[in-house]
């Protein structure tokens, strides 16, 4: 409903139409005023759509107002009547572009056909700004998909892009610049509900010039610009930043990986490589850590009660043939040994004694000799460095020998057993946690354990998956894209169309209109 304002000094007069507008049932939300300053007072404050207004009035005549209004709210529709059928005022009012001009006494009808031209005025300003909303929408979109498409095309090395073809206008872009990854990596599924708010936070946050990418329901990455790479403390700030925000405004943990420099876009692709291996050694993590690329361990205070938690990861890999990942937590046990510094050598020699004795004992039937070979080894082994030569020398050995013998296949029927689960319950609310107690392992091992084994997340394999399943609705059914996002397992319709798009370059509407011969 259209509000209209009506101005006049006679109280008589304004009663009057505002009783003609009820009379003939007008949809119009009728508000009066006594004379044109007050008139301009009110349109400043509240919305008004149309205006009518007398000419002859005190200390602001209805011209003098209908000027004022067509300069601060040109959309307002004006009509305008008086009692004076004068030339001189017919022009003028014209010149205000007012809508109409009326006679008094103001006939029904003529009043009528003013009021219908003037809502019909209004509609037309309605659908021109929404026209124009859709149109900004429409370019802010395509600005957005094409940014996310370069971006994973830098991440992806596929094809190298400018800084002026992201966010900075082509002036301002200076020839070269470094681009610090990071990667804010949550436990369980965050980005579909909370992407566009986080993304909020991060602008409120972050002052650096950045662009963001959001990879899955998971994991999200910042590409932060520089003209120079940044010390490891401001970038330490910047990752303890995003965690405490996590905490704060949704209370949830998160990962922060933090990659290495790239001296341009050109170098992003390595830099994130380097990013992807790092969340490797996630799974010898207990807390959700920032982690650095280049100092995966030595950047991580380990609690000294996680010590317990290291070995029994590193027993964990050894128990299913998995050699690098207990390369991986050796590393992080003599990093935290060699920070920490209170363990005696003894102490350290009987941790490697412990795991050696494992290792051996379960890929060799004929141990003994073995076992007491390396006993002898580690128990001469002068230092730290040399002890952990030593222990990676075993596990070489072991692996190579398991190579030869047709060994290391428990790893790969788990990770079918995987698949097989993802193929199955794609339609639920897949968990990670949810996974690993079907196939009786920790969430950690069976994150670390898909991604060396596979090359690709646990994350993005579902989303893969649910893809496939996405294309083959859309082709060979006439289901609602909401059920079909439903019926994936998606929380959230709008992150599932942004998903499909990422994947296939077109929204699920527009693929399902090109399937269609």
């Amino acid at each position: 409903m259209y509000r209209i304002l009506i101005v006049d000094d006679e109280r008589i007069e304004r009663e009057g139409i505002r009783n003609l507008i009820r009379k003939l049932q007008l949809e119009l939300e009728p508000i009066t005023a006594e004379n044109g300053e007050a008139a301009l007072e009110i349109v400043r404050r509240e919305r008004v759509d149309i205006v009518i207004t007398d000419i002859k009035m005190p200390f602001m005549d209805g011209l003098e107002l209908s000027e004022k209004i067509r300069e601060e709210k040109p959309d307002v529709e004006i009509i305008i009547y008086s009692a004076f059928n004068e030339f001189e005022y017919a022009r003028r009012a014209m010149r205000t572009n007012v809508s109409n001009y009326l006679l008094k006494p103001i006939q029904v009808t003529e009043f009528v056909a003013a009021i219908r031209r003037a809502t019909e005025a209004c509609l037309e300003k309605e659908a021109d700004k929404i026209r124009e909303l859709q149109l900004l929408e429409g370019y802010r979109r395509g600005v957005a998909y094409e940014r996310e498409k370069m971006l994973l095309d830098a991440i992806n090395g596929s094809k190298p892009i400018k800084p002026f073809e992201l966010s900075l206008p082509e002036g301002d872009a200076p020839e070269r610049e470094s681009i610090h990854l990071l990667l804010a990596d949550f436990p369980r599924p965050f980005f579909d509900m909370h992407n566009d708010e986080f993304l909020a936070m991060l602008g409120e946050r972050i002052r650096l010039p950045f662009d963001y990418l959001n990879l899955n329901e998971k994991q999200s990455l910042l590409f932060v610009r520089c003209p120079a790479p940044l010390p490891k403390e401001e970038l330490r700030s910047l990752a303890e930043s995003i965690r405490s925000a996590a905490v704060e405004r949704y209370g949830q943990q998160a990962s922060v990986i933090v990659g290495d420099a790239a001296d341009g876009w050109e170098r992003v692709h390595d830099a994130y490589c380097g990013v992807e291996r790092l969340l490797e050694y996630k799974f010898f993590m207990n807390e959700q850590p920032i982690l650095f690329a280049g100092e995966p361990f030595a950047e991580h205070a380990v609690d000294e009660v996680e010590l317990q938690s290291i070995e029994h990861k590193i027993y964990q890999c050894l128990d299913y043939g998995d050699m690098r990942g207990a390369k991986y937590g050796v590393e992080l046990l003599f990093s935290f040994l060699k920070t920490k510094g209170q363990f005696s050598s003894l102490y350290t020699k009987f941790l490697c004694s412990e795991i050696m004795t494992k290792a051996v004992a379960k890929e060799q039937k004929n141990s003994l000799n073995v076992i007491n070979d390396y006993l002898d080894k580690i128990t001469r082994s002068p230092s730290l460095h040399d002890l952990k030569d030593l222990m990676f020398e075993l596990f070489d050995r072991l692996e190579s020998e398991a190579g030869s013998k047709g060994k290391g296949e428990a790893p790969n029927k788990i990770v079918e057993q995987i698949k097989q689960l993802v193929e199955k319950h794609y339609d639920q609310d897949l968990s990670l946690e949810g996974i690993a107690e079907q196939v009786y392992l920790t969430p950690s091992y069976v994150s670390y354990l898909f991604k060396k084994e596979t090359g690709q997340s646990l994350i993005r394999y579902i989303t893969q998956v649910r893809m496939d399943k996405a294309v083959a609705l859309l082709r060979d059914t006439n289901m609602k894209i909401v059920d079909i996002c439903q019926k994936l397992g998606y929380r959230n319709s709008n992150y599932f169309i942004q998903s499909f798009r990422q994947h296939y370059g077109v929204t699920p509407a527009k693929f399902r209109e090109q399937q269609t011969p």
